[in-house]
C-alpha cells in the first residue's frame, strides 16, 4: 500500500509538473547576475548616445549653466535648424549617399563575380590569382603608392571616383563570398548548363538568389564603411562642394572649421532684432546625431532582409536537390 501511495504521488507530480526542469539555486543566481551585467553594459553603452542627443537639444543659456545634461529643461531644435539651413551640409548628405550606394553596389558586384570565378580550381591561372589576392590581404603597398596611382596614373584627383574605386575589391569579403559559393552544390550549375544557361545566367539568376543573406551582410559592412569614411576625401578632394558629410563634420568638430555658409549664419537675429547665440557644442552634437541616424534606420530593414533571404535560400536550397527543380531554377 505504501509503495502504491508513493507511486501515485510521483505520477501526480509528473502530471502537474510536465517536463519542467527545476533550476538549482546556483543556476538562478547565475541568471540574475547575467541579467544585471547586461543591463549595466547597455546603460554604459547607451549613456554617451543619450548625452549627445540631450546636448543637441539644449539651448545655449542652459548649456552654459551646466555642461552635464541628461534631460533638457527647455528642449530646442535650434541646432538642427542651423545645420539643415546650410546648403553645403545638405549637399554633403547627397554626396555621401551617392558614394555609399554606388560604392556598395560596385563592391558587392565586382567582389562576388571575382569570388564566383575563383571558386573553380580548374580555372586557368587559379593559383596565381589566389596567391596574388591573399598577399594583398596581408601586405599593402602603403599610402604613397596608392596616392600616386590615383592622382598621377588614373588622374582622379578631385574626382568622386577616387572615393569609390580603391575599395571596389575587398579581399576579406572575397574570401567570405568564395567560401559561401564553394558550399553550393555543383550539380545545380551542371543542370543549368544542360538547359543552356551561361555563366552570367547561373550567377545572376541562381547563385545570387541563394546567396542573399551573405550578400546582404557584406553590403551592410561595406555601406557602413563608406558612410563613415572621411580620410580618402581629405586626400583626394579639393572642392568643398564634393566633400562627404563625415569630412565636413570632422573638420567642424576636430578643427572647429565651419563651412562658409555656416559662418554667414552666425549673425542670425530673432523677431525682436536680438542676436541669437547658438550652442556651439549642441551644433556639433546635432551633426553627430544626424550623421548616425541613416545607418540606424537601415538596420531594421536589413534585419528583415536577412530573414527573407534566409527563407528564400532555404526554400530554393531544398528544391535544388531535385532534378526537376534544378532544371527550372533559372527560368
Amino acid at each position: 500500500m505504501a509503495g502504491k501511495h508513493k507511486n501515485s504521488k510521483i505520477s501526480a507530480a509528473g502530471s502537474h509538473g510536465g517536463n519542467a526542469i527545476k533550476q538549482s539555486m546556483g543556476s538562478r543566481i547565475f541568471d540574475v547576475f547575467n541579467i544585471c551585467l547586461f543591463i549595466l553594459l547597455a546603460i554604459v553603452i547607451l549613456f554617451p548616445f543619450w548625452n549627445i542627443i540631450a546636448i543637441s537639444l539644449t539651448g545655449n543659456a542652459e548649456y552654459m549653466a551646466s555642461s552635464f545634461i541628461l534631460f533638457p529643461k527647455k528642449p530646442t531644435l535650434e541646432a538642427y535648424k542651423y545645420i539643415f539651413s546650410t546648403a553645403l551640409f545638405i549637399r554633403a548628405f547627397g554626396v555621401t549617399f551617392l558614394i555609399t550606394i554606388t560604392g556598395t553596389a560596385l563592391s558587392v558586384l565586382v567582389t562576388s563575380m571575382l569570388a564566383y570565378g575563383l571558386k573553380k580550381p580548374n580555372l586557368h591561372g587559379y593559383k596565381f590569382f589566389m596567391i596574388y589576392l591573399l598577399i594583398t590581404m596581408f601586405f599593402s603597398g602603403g599610402l604613397i603608392p596608392t596616392y600616386y596611382n590615383i592622382t598621377k596614373t588614373l588622374h582622379l584627383s578631385n574626382n568622386i571616383l577616387a572615393l569609390i574605386l580603391p575599395g571596389a575589391v575587398n579581399v576579406f569579403n572575397f574570401v567570405i563570398m568564395r567560401s559561401f559559393f564553394v558550399q553550393l552544390p555543383d550539380s545545380l550549375e551542371e543542370a543549368a548548363r544542360i538547359d543552356g544557361a551561361n555563366e552570367y545566367t547561373i550567377l545572376f539568376r541562381i547563385i545570387y538568389p541563394l546567396s542573399i543573406p551573405m550578400l546582404a551582410t557584406i553590403a551592410m559592412f561595406v555601406a557602413v564603411g563608406l558612410w563613415n569614411s572621411w580620410f580618402s576625401a581629405q586626400l583626394y578632394m579639393r572642392d568643398e562642394n564634393w566633400y562627404p558629410l563625415q569630412l565636413i563634420i570632422r573638420n567642424y568638430i576636430v578643427r572647429n572649421s565651419k563651412p562658409a555658409d555656416m559662418q554667414l549664419m552666425e549673425g542670425l537675429r530673432d523677431a525682436a532684432g536680438n542676436r541669437l547665440y547658438l550652442n556651439e557644442t549642441g551644433i556639433k552634437m546635432a551633426c553627430a546625431v544626424v550623421s548616425t541616424i541613416p545607418m540606424l534606420l537601415i538596420y531594421p530593414f536589413i534585419q528583415k532582409y536577412f530573414e527573407s533571404g534566409v527563407t528564400i535560400g532555404a526554400v530554393k536550397g531544398g528544391c535544388v536537390f531535385s532534378v526537376d527543380c534544378k532544371a527550372t531554377a533559372f527560368q
